[in-house]
């Protein structure tokens, strides 16, 4: 049965469906194949398994691929072989111009064997993971059945791109070499005669992706030699037959003793007689039979005539075959356990002619021996050790036949740039698309803490607070990793260089800040040195002003007020130390005041270097082309859309708005279009830096909250605690620190008594990050709007 383009044909010729695929090769090798396209296909695939489409398969089968096609089953597979963005052209030293990523080999033709049924299925579906085109030809044995697998899987891919990557040609072997003959891989299944015909017919440089016969075996000590590890030996030999690679069909004994051998021997005949029945036997074909009849006869014509030692236990479909030598030889298999003595001294040697097809051991020993056994059987050529029981088992992302198969079907790539030539690029990734909303409501600070965290989140930070009740937000590692990633990057485009800066971290580091954590992880991923010293919660900078001398810093990151209290205080200090060249501040504005205070102590380099927020996640990044409070989106974790203030309609091109975020790599926390309480306007045309996601410019917070002195104070908050008419006005006091006037009907001290429980508010005051000033003022005195005479609840005058 032929698949072609998604379509099933049961007569066709294998020049018309080469013409056909020849066609459309250069398109599809054109057009990277984004896995998650596939894994999604492969889901609606094992939901509609699920459902009852059996497609011909027994239950057994079902479940099999239902567990193969499970999502995070898939991406665990994908980050353990080829990492968490496997596609992304990503410096791999911040310090060189160095770029490399993982890309698709091209075309794959798969040549599958008839014993494994679904095999076929899966090996396509890996080629797919890998971003190739993938030409499969199955056994004879297979009859349609992959190709209707594939099918089903083509009409579950919404988006329409699987048909073009998948074909089924079901050739005879002699044309093999017209079928791979545009092959830039070619994976194959076989024994050695099968495989090494094949590799003849390959062009030249085809890379050659073999999966031939292997050897697994048990190795056990006289001690450990229990009728209940025995009866677990012969239950592994007797479960499939011997006809999985990982099946047993050696027991080495750590003894050259043949009194030993013999009477393990005789246990092991003994655990197949109480064993054997347990399991239904296959019955081998003639051909298979004869093979084990002659190797047991010559066994015994070697032990009577040619007086070698050993012996032959059989019974109903078993036999143990002991030979008291080290000459190695495979089984005939179909519960044939052949027995050898191997003193562990003598490991290496015995298995270095075997070392190419060694796979599977199941240890067997006291466990204080276990670390010495298995560093010998690895090192003498074993890929895998495992408990008995478990021998057949494996599980997520483990390697086969040593190695990692996505890196088999895939290509290392390199990109190398002069000095000179977009210095401040971590990736060279082009644009992600679009998320498609299917319209999702926008979704307010409300809804976001309302909703539950989702199980995989691992990593938890309070966030907010200023409504009194903090709220959680969730990340999994795995978030947590993307967005510091993304975060570094950023930093790196704003100017931080890995090869020369010594940085502190002066961000919070307690309370309801994630920034000191979270910077710390960002300046670990830059592999830049790091002073995480946080900011003091006593208003006292010597010790930090001292040691930034000692350790010779150059930068800084941190918010704003912390930097600004620093300066001012430790002026003098820091004026004759002159060293400091860059101040890498939290997404805000930073004042007039404090500029001018941080270049008098010879900044040079002062930035709001990263936009972000405790729920959402890093935002926006700076750069060095770009003036203060303009971002570039951090494209490859986030979405962002700028909204009317008062509809869900996009604003004009160069129109103010809310700002609303998609988190694109966040499984913690569902996070789709997030109104964050920032207001803020596309910036039109290409960075002069390079880079090609889009910039915003940050205003205003809009709504309930407002940042001051380094954190959100509510409105709704403000007026409860209040009681009374009130409005603020902020700006910057004489010294350069953010000052919050406040007027209110109330009397000065009827307003701070109903303030002081208002913890948030109280901490920034505290820490001489916000001067607090109250006037008492009749509502008719409160400033109003120039043109509109509204009296606005805050004013912010700070710039």
């Amino acid at each position: 049965m032929f698949l072609i383009n998604g379509q099933l044909s049961p007569q066709r010729s294998l020049d018309d469906a080469l013409h056909t695929l020849y066609a459309d090769l250069p398109q599809r090798l054109s057009m990277p194949l984004r896995a998650e396209t596939v894994i999604s296909a492969a889901i609606r695939f094992a939901e509609q398994l699920r459902d009852g489409s059996t497609l011909a398969l027994d239950a057994e089968q079902c479940q099999a691929l239902i567990n193969f096609c499970q999502a995070d089953a898939l991406r665990h597979k994908l980050a353990r072989e080829l990492g968490d963005q496997p596609t992304s052209l990503r410096r791999i030293d911040y310090r060189q111009p160095r770029f490399e990523s993982w890309r698709a080999l091209g075309l794959v033709v798969h040549i599958t064997p008839g014993n494994a049924p679904l095999l076929a299925f899966c090996a396509v579906l890996e080629g797919l993971l890998a971003g190739n085109v993938n030409w499969l030809r199955p056994s004879s044995s297979d009859r349609g059945l992959t190709a209707r697998l594939l099918q089903a899987l083509v009409q579950c891919d919404a988006s329409g791109q699987l048909a073009g990557y998948i074909a089924v040609l079901p050739v005879t072997t002699a044309h093999i070499g017209q079928l791979c003959k545009k092959a830039n891989g070619v994976a194959a299944w076989g024994g050695e005669s099968a495989l090494r015909a094949i590799r003849q017919q390959l062009p030249p440089g085809c890379r050659w992706i073999d999966w031939g016969h292997r050897i697994s075996f048990v190795y056990m000590t006289p001690e450990a030699a229990s009728a209940q590890a025995l009866d677990a030996v012969v239950d592994e030999v007797c479960r499939l037959d011997q006809q999985a690679c990982s099946s047993p069909q050696w027991l080495l004994v750590d003894s050259d003793d043949p009194a030993a051998l013999r009477d393990i021997a005789d246990k092991v005949a003994e655990a197949f007689e109480r064993r054997a029945g347990q399991w239904p036997a296959l019955q081998p074909t003639l051909q298979e039979a004869s093979q084990i009849t002659t190797q047991t006869q010559m066994t015994r014509l070697a032990q009577s005539f040619a007086g070698q030692m050993g012996h032959v236990w059989s019974g109903s479909g078993w036999r143990v075959i002991w030979a008291h030598n080290r000459q190695l030889s495979p089984s005939p298999l179909f519960r044939s356990l052949l027995l050898f003595p191997v003193p562990r001294a003598r490991i290496s040697e015995t298995l270095l002619n075997w070392r190419n097809v060694l796979q599977s051991c199941a240890l067997v020993c006291e466990d204080s021996q276990i670390s010495e056994l298995m560093q010998t059987l690895i090192c003498a050529g074993v890929t895998r050790l495992a408990p008995v029981n478990a021998i057949h088992d494996g599980y997520e992302g483990e390697p086969h036949d040593g190695v990692y198969a996505l890196q088999r079907l895939s290509r290392r790539v390199s990109v190398s740039l002069s000095a000179t030539t977009l210095p401040t690029h971590a990736t060279l990734d082009p644009l992600p698309l679009a998320p498609v909303h299917n319209g999702q409501p926008i979704m307010s600070k409300d809804a976001f803490v309302s909703q539950p965290i989702n199980p995989a989140a691992q990593l938890y930070f309070r966030s907010g607070g200023s409504s009194g009740l903090p709220a959680l937000a969730g990340f999994s590692y795995r978030d947590f990793e993307r967005q510091m990633r993304a975060t570094a990057d950023g930093l790196f485009a704003a100017g931080l260089d890995p090869r020369r800066d010594r940085v502190m971290n002066l961000f919070f580091s307690g309370g309801l800040y994630g920034g000191f954590f979270s910077f710390a992880k960002v300046l670990e991923l830059l592999d830049v040195s790091h002073l995480p010293m946080g900011a003091p919660a006593d208003d006292e900078y010597a010790e930090i002003a001292k040691l930034i001398v000692d350790q010779r810093v150059n930068v800084l990151i941190g918010m704003p007020s912390t930097l600004h209290r620093l300066f001012l205080k430790e002026k003098e200090r820091l004026q004759a130390y002159g060293n400091i060249e860059k101040v890498f501040l939290g997404g805000e504005h930073v004042s007039e005041q404090s500029r001018d205070l941080l270049q008098s102590c010879g900044v040079s380099h002062i930035r709001s270097a990263i936009y972000g927020s405790v729920d959402a996640g890093p935002l926006g990044h700076a750069c060095q082309a770009t003036g203060d409070g303009v971002f570039h989106l951090l494209s490859d974790i986030q979405h962002l859309e700028i909204i009317g203030f008062d509809d869900d309609v996009a604003v004009s091109a160069d129109g103010v708005g809310r700002l609303i975020f998609t988190s694109t790599a966040r499984e913690g926390q569902f996070v789709e279009r997030y109104d964050i309480g920032d207001s803020g306007r596309w910036v039109p045309g290409h960075c002069a830096c390079g880079l090609l996601s889009p910039r915003f410019e940050l205003m205003q917070r809009h709504g309930k909250l407002i940042r001051i002195g380094t954190d959100f104070i509510s409105l709704s908050e403000l007026a409860e605690r209040l009681q009374s008419p009130f409005q603020l006005l902020l700006d910057h006091a004489p010294d350069g620190v953010e000052r919050m006037r406040l007027r209110s009907e109330l009397s000065s001290e009827e307003a701070l008594t109903r303030l002081a429980s208002y913890l948030t508010l109280a901490t920034v005051v505290q820490s001489g990050l916000l001067v607090l000033e109250v006037e008492a003022c009749s509502v008719e005195h409160f400033t109003r709007h120039t043109h509109s005479g509204k009296t606005p609840i805050f004013i912010d005058s700070r710039r």
